[in-house]
């Protein structure tokens, strides 16, 4: 049998280039793959808006986080041992940093304060509550200062210089350090300021009982919550009555019992809001060559919301923004031309309910459509423009003695659910969560973000304005309303809303520039406070 001679095979090598270019795309199909599979479940689970940092910052922030982040931001308080040897307005002293012949319009003018107690010993730790301003009364100008905390008895004040003439300084110990103590002490954990009645009614039957946001008692309770937003009150069981015919609630103030009598009068008129005596008379400014910086963008609405110190300031009684050009909207026509055809949804207290009344007055085609004579909820409209105005009450907690009826009112997270596609909304809460500890009111603030989020994502561009806190009467009862409260609760709202696609409204540094503490604004503010959010909406005009 022959034998069959087996050659030897000789494979020819595979060219490196070929090899590389198998490997590319390869690496391509797989990538084209991964980028398809990823596209498909970002639309089917909207995982696109997840992985949007900008958007999720402080979706999971827990409200521990945010106020654990609040606190951070603030001094320490100082601790109380008596009135004599707290901060004194009377004995403290502001003098300028750099004295100079003049100034230039741009220029910053800084000042110094160092702080003295009752006894004229000078402090030596920080934690004061102050306000800032420099104004010109004759031109109508005014602006608010950036106050830094030293932490050693002393504060650095600095003022921009936005229009020439002679400008004075006047500086405000709100509260001392250890009237701030007093404060927060007073106010955490403790939910007894306000004291609910609930009003039970069935058919021509009435009974009322004890209601509040943690009640301490053993009695049977009725208990109203909002699980998917941690919302919660609690009224007494009444006798007889089902809890579910709870109609009305109103309020008073309540005791505070550990307090002492001299840490009831570090809280009084007496030591709050006094004017520091400063060692220097008006500050000359001029126009120079250089001038200031005057912004040239326009106002819109965007993501990583930054205010600037001061965000603004008066001239003429008109607000000029330091960041965007405002508009002119403060006659009829230019504010009819901004919102026809618009709706406006104003949500939270009284001091949005004057942006209603305010246009109101100005618009005369728009008038209230009946019934209109309710605390809690007022349509306006004007059909010829095709303009409504609706302000809403939010809901519990509110601080009022009328009755409010509680299917009337709404948490405003769920009343931003039912806004339309063409509508403008305006929240502005606060006032009546002073008294609270502050979790009650960081977690409306959570609720209130998810819902914007969820109408950005329905309506992208619904413009959303968040109105801050106005500062209010020094006759308020500080341990229930004192601006400190207003202070502390701003911040949260920065923190919790700086992320998001929204217009912030900076009602406390217009009425800390204009020097104007009372809870209801004068008119020439809340006509600022709407030129702004206008400014905003129809920045093209």
């Amino acid at each position: 049998m022959a034998i069959m001679s087996i050659q030897p095979v000789h494979l020819t090598p595979v060219p490196v280039r070929c090899r590389s270019n198998f490997l590319i795309k390869t690496l391509l199909l797989i990538t084209a793959f991964a980028i398809c599979f990823y596209l498909y479940f970002c639309r089917t689970y909207n995982w696109m808006s997840l992985m949007d940092p900008a958007k999720n910052q402080f979706r999971e922030m827990s409200v521990d986080d945010i106020m654990r982040s609040v606190w951070d931001d603030l001094p320490s308080d100082g601790n109380f041992s008596s009135i004599e040897s707290s901060s004194s307005g009377q004995h403290s002293v502001v003098n300028l940093e750099q004295p100079g012949a003049q100034y230039c319009v741009g220029d910053s003018l800084i000042v110094l304060v160092n702080m003295k107690d009752h006894r004229g010993n000078p402090k030596v730790h920080g934690g004061d509550f102050i306000l800032a301003r420099i104004h010109s009364p004759n031109l109508q100008a005014s602006a608010s200062g950036e106050v830094t905390d030293l932490l050693d008895g002393s504060y650095r004040v600095r003022f921009r210089l936005f229009w020439p003439g002679d400008v004075l300084v006047s500086v405000l110990l709100m509260h001392s350090s250890e009237a701030v103590g007093i404060l927060r002490r007073i106010s955490a954990h403790n939910y007894d300021k306000i004291i609910y009645t609930g009003t039970f009614y069935s058919g021509n039957k009435t009974e009322q009982s004890q209601c509040g946001i943690r009640l301490k008692t053993d009695k049977p309770l009725c208990e109203y919550r909002k699980k998917e937003d941690a919302e919660y009150y609690a009224c007494v069981r009444p006798k007889t009555l089902p809890c579910s015919t709870l109609r009305t609630m109103r309020s008073r103030n309540g005791p505070i019992s550990n307090m002492t009598r001299d840490e009831r009068l570090l809280l009084g008129r007496k030591y709050t809001g006094i004017k520091m005596k400063g060692s220097f008379g008006p500050v000359k400014v001029i126009s120079c060559p250089a001038g200031t910086h005057r912004p040239t963008e326009k106002c819109v609405a965007g993501f990583g919301m930054t205010s600037p110190s001061p965000s603004g300031y008066f001239f003429k009684n008109r607000w000029s923004s330091t960041s965007c050009q405002t508009g002119n909207f403060f006659s009829a026509d230019a504010i009819s031309r901004c919102l026809k055809g618009r709706n406006l949804k104003l949500m939270g207290d009284s001091t949005v309910r004057q942006w209603q009344e305010t246009l109101i007055r100005v618009l005369k085609g728009l008038k209230y459509v009946k019934p209109y004579n309710t605390h809690y909820s007022v349509l306006a409209a004007d059909p010829q423009r095709n303009i409504t105005v609706q302000w809403k009450m939010h809901g519990h907690p509110f601080v009022t003695g009328y009755n409010v009826v509680k299917d009337a009112v709404g948490y405003v997270s769920r009343e931003a659910d039912r806004v339309e596609v063409s509508d403008v909304v305006v929240i502005g809460v606060g006032q009546h969560f002073r008294p609270f500890p502050l979790e009650i009111f960081v977690q409306r603030l959570i609720n209130m973000r998810k819902a914007i989020l969820r109408l950005h994502e329905r309506s992208p561009q619904t413009l959303v304005v968040i109105k801050l806190e106005n500062t209010r009467e020094f006759r308020s009862e500080m341990t229930h309303m004192s601006d400190w409260f207003g202070l502390v609760q701003n911040l949260a709202q920065r923190k919790v809303f700086r992320d998001l696609k929204v217009v912030l409204v900076d009602a406390w540094d217009m009425t800390t520039a204009a020097n104007t503490f009372a809870i209801h604004p004068n008119s020439m503010i809340v006509s600022n406070e709407i030129a702004l959010a206008l400014s905003h909406l129809c920045h093209d005009a």
